[in-house]
């Protein structure tokens, strides 16, 4: 594995309610961080393996940015499902490790994965249409001769 390929992890902690953390690590998460040996201890809700790591982690950032608590720790101000679907949709090649039962189960994951990645085809889709303008323009200026 380069050092470029990782997993980008959802995690909780029930001594800070309300908050998630995204991180990156090179490793794959155990058994024992799904279950949570500590009750206050942290628990996975969500974990991908992205080839481009650095750039997957640009990307939840991004899309979760108007929670952000900490930056350098990862930390944001939301619930589980949003943040697993904000990472789930992120338009990168990756493949999913692990996802919560409980997030699995809930319908809000699918709605909320669907809708970014529909608004996410819909600004590209204007910005391709602007790029195309902008070549018809280009070619029907160079048609007019300057003096």
């Amino acid at each position: 594995m380069s050092d470029l390929e990782g997993y980008l992890i959802v995690e909780t902690r029930d001594d800070r309610p309300g908050l998630v953390r995204v991180f990156s690590s090179p490793q794959n998460p155990t058994t024992s961080d799904v279950v949570g040996t500590d009750s206050a201890g942290p628990r996975l809700r969500y974990a991908a393996f992205f080839p481009a790591l650095h750039v997957a982690r640009m990307h939840a950032q991004t899309a979760l940015r108007r929670s952000m608590v900490d930056a350098e720790a990862g930390l944001y101000r939301t619930d589980p499902v949003t943040a697993a679907a904000a990472v789930d949709a992120i338009d990168l090649t990756h493949q999913r490790v692990y996802l919560a039962p409980e997030i699995e189960s809930d319908p809000g994951f699918s709605t909320a994965r669907e809708q970014r990645r529909g608004r996410r085809r819909w600004l590209n889709r204007i910005w391709t249409a602007v790029g195309i303008l902008a070549i018809i323009l280009l070619v029907l200026f160079a048609q007019i001769p300057v003096f």
